[in-house]
């Protein structure tokens, strides 16, 4: 890569809504812009039903162009699965010879960990649409990001389950393919499987919120994050600029090159939310001229403006006239909308209840900005909402996890002398085993920012404090309830069999669906809500019923978006994140460079 002359290259986001992946070359080094997925494209061939094939990812999603072809950035076992052999004999039990394509992709190099193709990926912020793809990126290639992207990023993770497109902050356990033992007792002893790396010694690794020590299987593998604001990648400097969306810690990136060229990639942005920037206060961070403006477009063919202010009223008067229990849908990872409705229901003298991974979450920023997250266990008229899970008899057997409480491992439970929340349990006296004389923790823990009793009280938070569908169903005008359709089996619980009239009210302050999937099952949570007799707004578009929402768009609309270009005022200007290319050549006229995928355009 490289050359005299410097280049930009876009592989996502072009005519279409999110998959953002945008490479900046100069002679000395270059850098991505976002890696995020192609959602709608992928929504072209998988489904709920069906979805990746786990050890084929990376190779079927470049043969499908929902990964770019590459060279030098994806991690090699993920490019060329022969090089996990434990023993090369070994590929005489797989027809590598005979089907060679199955095995490795021979038109994209894979990653020299030593010396990488990429010196860094920006992520601007943490929606799949900009992050997952990172997962497929060596490990050797840092990421550059806000810090509160980098701990969303985190909480995302530690709240999921590790597949292999979900490896945009932990990265999977080190495998090799390798033959079954013959003394196990296996039908097909000596055939190949991939198999887990092991460690001889069970590693005691710190947790980062409590800083007790916890036994693992093995050593957690993260990515490299860089989350200073300023800085410099192989003669490119950046600066990283807060703004406006639907997530914490989004930002634009603005780009020095050697040569003093100016490029300003915006992200996705707005300047309607609650609390945040301001578009002459934007204009002011960059300080000076652009050459190259890369803008997101979303909404370039919407003149309506709502913001936060506007929904928070919406959503007072609602709760205000409600006369029972109300759902209320809203992303998890939307903070500014939390706040909107938290602060709604408080005004209501109602409570809040919310799922166990927004309060993981919310504990997650109070950890890392104290200022400006307060501890969710202490926010007055905030309750945890405690499903019955697993057997659905509300046993503390029935959780794990981060739907227990705000610790998402417990430790390695394998051997008395392993360090986790069963030894600490033992130590209090309150569970565990009593005749335990190998508990490895200190009789006391003085010193330790969490003493045991408060990392107990911190894994089972939820069991203890939480409220369940049967205390609701109590006094359900006392409670707002964050729900989507993925919660609908809750109806049983949260309705009676016999119900006496119970004026339940479902208030949408979601984003509205964005593909086929979303329709089909909006009109099934209809079905559900109506069922139950659920109350809701709604209203025909495109003769199809959908629901009234109360919600504010995390993209900045037609005249943000003409004030906020005519204000900087760049030389040129490249869209992406949009299907609406005549609008943008309507208002910038040759301004407009129109990209096409792959396609390099010197600068």
């Amino acid at each position: 890569m490289g050359g005299e002359l410097s280049k930009i290259t876009f592989y996502g986001g072009v005519s279409e809504i999110g998959g953002n992946k945008i490479l900046v070359e100069t002679e000395n080094g270059s850098v991505l812009l976002d890696f995020g997925r192609r959602m709608g494209y992928t929504q072209e061939y998988f489904s709920e039903f069906l979805q990746l094939r786990s050890r084929n990812a990376l190779r079927d999603m470049i043969r499908l162009e929902i990964l770019p072809k590459i060279d030098g950035i994806y991690a090699p076992h993920l490019v060329d699965a022969t090089v996990l052999f434990e023993n090369p004999d070994d590929k005489e039990k797989v027809p590598v010879d005979q089907a060679p394509d199955y095995w490795k992709f021979n038109d994209v190099r894979p990653c020299d960990s030593a010396s990488p193709a990429v010196d860094a990926v920006f992520v601007s912020h943490a929606h799949f649409d900009h992050i997952q793809d990172v997962s497929f990126l060596d490990p050797a290639i840092p990421v550059y990001c806000s810090k509160a992207t980098k701990v969303l990023a985190k909480s995302i993770s530690d709240v999921s389950e590790t597949h292999v497109d979900d490896q945009y902050y932990e990265i999977r356990k080190k495998t090799t393919i390798k033959q079954k033992s013959t003394s196990y007792k296996t039908f097909c002893p000596g055939e190949c499987e991939y198999a887990e790396e092991k460690e001889t010694d069970k590693p005691i690794i710190e947790d980062e919120k409590t800083k007790f020590k916890f036994t693992h299987e093995c050593t957690p593998q993260y990515r490299t994050f860089q989350t200073d604001s300023e800085g410099q990648v192989k003669g490119i400097t950046y600066k990283m600029i807060p703004i406006g969306h639907s997530v914490p810690g989004a930002c634009s990136i603005l780009l020095t090159l050697p040569d003093g060229k100016r490029i300003l990639y915006t992200g996705d942005l707005r300047f309607h939310g609650a609390n945040e920037m301001s578009i002459d206060e934007y204009v002011e961070e960059i300080e000076g001229p652009v050459d190259i403006m890369i803008t997101e477009g979303t909404r370039i063919d919407k003149a309506k403006v709502l913001t936060e202010e506007d929904i928070a009223t919406k959503i007072s008067s609602d709760i205000e006239k409600a006369e029972s229990l109300i759902l209320i849908d809203s992303g998890w990872k939307d903070l500014t909308r939390f706040k909107t409705i938290y602060d709604a229901t408080k005004k209501d003298e109602r409570k809040l209840v919310i799922s166990p991974k927004l309060a993981y979450l919310l504990y997650e920023m109070h950890v890392n900005f104290s200022e400006e997250y307060p501890d969710p266990r202490t926010m007055p008229n905030l309750k945890v909402y405690l499903k019955r899970e697993g057997d659905l008899l509300y046993s503390k057997a029935d959780y794990d996890t981060f739907k227990m409480g705000y610790l998402h491992f417990h430790g390695r439970n394998l051997a008395k002398s392993d360090r986790n929340i069963v030894r600490i349990a033992e130590r209090l006296g309150i569970g565990g085993d009593p005749t335990n004389n190998a508990n490895p923790l200190p009789v006391s823990c003085a010193g330790e920012p969490y003493d045991y009793k408060e990392i107990y009280d911190l894994a089972t938070h939820h069991l203890k404090n939480g409220i369940k569908a049967y205390e609701i169903r109590e006094n359900p005008e006392k409670y707002v309830l964050m729900f989507s359709y993925w919660d609908a089996n809750e109806l049983f619980d949260l309705i009676p069999q016999t119900p006496d009239n119970h004026k339940t009210q479902y208030i949408c302050a979601s984003t509205e669906p964005f593909n086929e999937e979303m329709e089909i099952d909006e009109t099934k949570f209809m079905n559900w809500l109506d069922f139950f007799k659920v109350k809701y707004e709604s209203e025909i578009k495109n003769e199809k019923k959908i629901f009234v929402r109360k919600h504010v768009s995390g993209h900045a609309s037609k005249s943000e978006l003409k004030e906020l270009i005519d204000k900087i005022n760049p030389t040129k200007i490249i869209p992406v994140h949009t299907t609406e290319l005549a609008s943008f050549k309507d208002m910038f006229g040759d301004k407009i460079i129109f990209p096409k995928y792959a396609e390099a355009i010197v600068v």
